[in-house]
């Protein structure tokens, strides 16, 4: 390349500087060297026959020289010889520099059609194709020059083609990876074990495929991250529909328990929507519009969140008129003022929660509500024990109180009457029953002097009355004589 250079430099200041002077320089043969030896070149001729081209060179460079010791001649002679130097490495290596070409090409779109050129490239893969095969009917008719310069078309497409492909294998590496993550938590879910079969195969096969990208050799690994991705997408499918359909089932549960809340009353249309959007959802997962169907169902616990927002501060509302309400009767009982230290409590506890429902914070204040008449509550119990012991009903022994079963004509004490006085509800009667088993045989039957024992109420007040009612309902019966049937005038003193 520096000898290439150097000649054209050489032989621009011969030209320039032999005008001036009248002396004669075969500049056209000279230029006729120089394009040969340049074609030469563009056919490898340096590779293929170094003699002959080294020969052009040499006798192109004596030309200079000639011209510039003044021996036009001599200048002519060696630029001829030059070119026919020249003439004659360009025949000797076209052949072979089109073969390579050619073999480059050819080996340039086997490797892409590995890379699945077909699919990745299809344009540039074709083109490649085309240029070889015009390139080797060029070289069977005899027409050599353009046949090398077509199977280099050949080759510049084929290593196009082939970077198209390259740039494509990361994502696909990436895919693989992602596949095989999706296997692992697919594993960790609750799946049948046909299904974990068909996992275990994928991945088998995406590690083949990962195998054969590392090789290049991305057409046969395609089949097989292809059947991969539709078994994880089927036993996904399959998970998503079914973690669907119970997450459909356990929202109903929460609307039937909404219901149950009084949630109708305050959010009677936004249970509505939420019922109607599970049907769609369910309708959805039956055509397997899983995605859609997640989205149905998504929908749905929008709306029930704020069905359940409503019906707590629709709660909260009734809890602080009611709450406000027995306060203000606990105080007109409490007229010794026994309890003013509790009640003030309570006053609190009712005022947090009103700040609190102000605020929007709906659940913390049905939470001090709740808590203001669970206090209330308690001292209606404890003032109104305090009353049947003044009446000598009710004793405190070894710290606990008992009541003492009196005889009365029209209304004969039973457990019902004795709940109904003690706890204010005649169904927490078991309670007692249960505090009192040793010395009461049949809950229907109780004496006159007898001595229960009241038990306070426990936080879950039905747990032990669902218990023994479910068992056996007393008979209002006492001393073995029949009453007759009760109702909550019987219970009035």
């Amino acid at each position: 390349m520096a000898a290439h250079k150097y000649i054209m430099f050489l032989l621009a200041c011969i030209t320039i500087g032999f005008i001036s002077c009248d002396v004669e320089i075969p500049i056209q043969e000279m230029v006729q060297a120089r394009t040969a030896i340049e074609k030469a070149r563009l056919v490898n001729a340096e590779k293929y026959d170094p003699d002959n081209f080294n020969k052009a060179t040499e006798q192109l460079k004596a030309s200079h020289d000639a011209a510039v010791n003044k021996k036009g001649g001599n200048a002519r002679k060696a630029a001829v010889e030059s070119a026919n130097f020249a003439e004659l490495a360009i025949k000797t290596s076209l052949p072979r520099a089109t073969d390579d070409a050619l073999a480059e090409a050819k080996t340039l779109l086997k490797e892409s059609e590995a890379l699945n050129a077909e699919q990745f490239a299809p344009e540039k893969y074709s083109q490649t194709g085309t240029a070889i095969s015009e390139s080797e009917k060029l070289k069977e008719d005899q027409k050599m020059w353009d046949a090398y310069l077509k199977a280099g078309e050949a080759a510049a497409a084929g290593r196009e083609t082939k970077d198209l492909c390259l740039v494509k294998v990361p994502a696909l590496n990436e895919n693989i990876d992602r596949m095989k993550k999706d296997i692992e938590d697919l594993n960790s879910r609750n799946i049948s074990e046909q299904q974990k079969q068909d996992l275990s195969s994928a991945g088998q096969n995406l590690d083949k495929a990962g195998a054969l990208i590392a090789q290049n050799n991305v057409k046969e690994a395609m089949p097989l991250i292809s059947e991969s991705e539709k078994t994880v997408v089927r036993v996904k499918l399959a998970v998503q529909k079914l973690s669907a359909k119970d997450r459909i089932a356990q929202l109903r549960k929460e609307v039937d328990a909404l219901k149950k809340e009084r949630g109708s009353e305050y959010a009677g249309e936004d249970i509505e929507v939420v019922v109607t959007t599970l049907n769609e959802a369910e309708s959805l997962l039956d055509q397997d519009k899983t995605d859609d169907a997640a989205k149905k169902v998504a929908d749905a616990e929008s709306s029930l969140a704020i069905a359940k927002e409503k019906t707590v501060k629709g709660l909260a509302q009734d809890k602080a008129r009611s709450v406000e309400k027995l306060l203000e009767e606990t105080r007109k009982r409490d007229t010794a003022n026994k309890y003013k230290t509790e009640t003030d409590r309570a006053a609190e506890m009712i005022a947090d929660g009103k700040k609190l429902l102000e605020s929007e914070s709906y659940r913390d204040s049905l939470s001090k509500f709740n808590e203001a008449e669970s206090l209330l509550y308690s001292l209606g119990i404890a003032g109104e024990k305090d009353r049947l012991q003044d009446k000598g009903f009710m004793q405190k022994l070894e710290g606990k109180m008992v009541y003492k079963v009196i005889y009365n004509k029209k209304k004969r004490d039973c457990l019902w009457r004795i709940a109904h006085k003690v706890y204010k509800n005649a169904r927490l009667w078991p309670l007692i029953y249960m505090a009192n088993k040793d010395q009461i045989k049949d809950p229907d039957l109780i004496f006159p002097g007898q001595k229960f024992v009241i038990p306070d109420v426990p936080e879950k007040k039905t747990a032990p009355v669902k218990e023994e009612a479910e068992k056996k309902e007393p008979e209002k019966k006492e001393s073995g004589d029949k009453l007759k049937d009760t109702t909550e005038e019987d219970f009035k003193e």
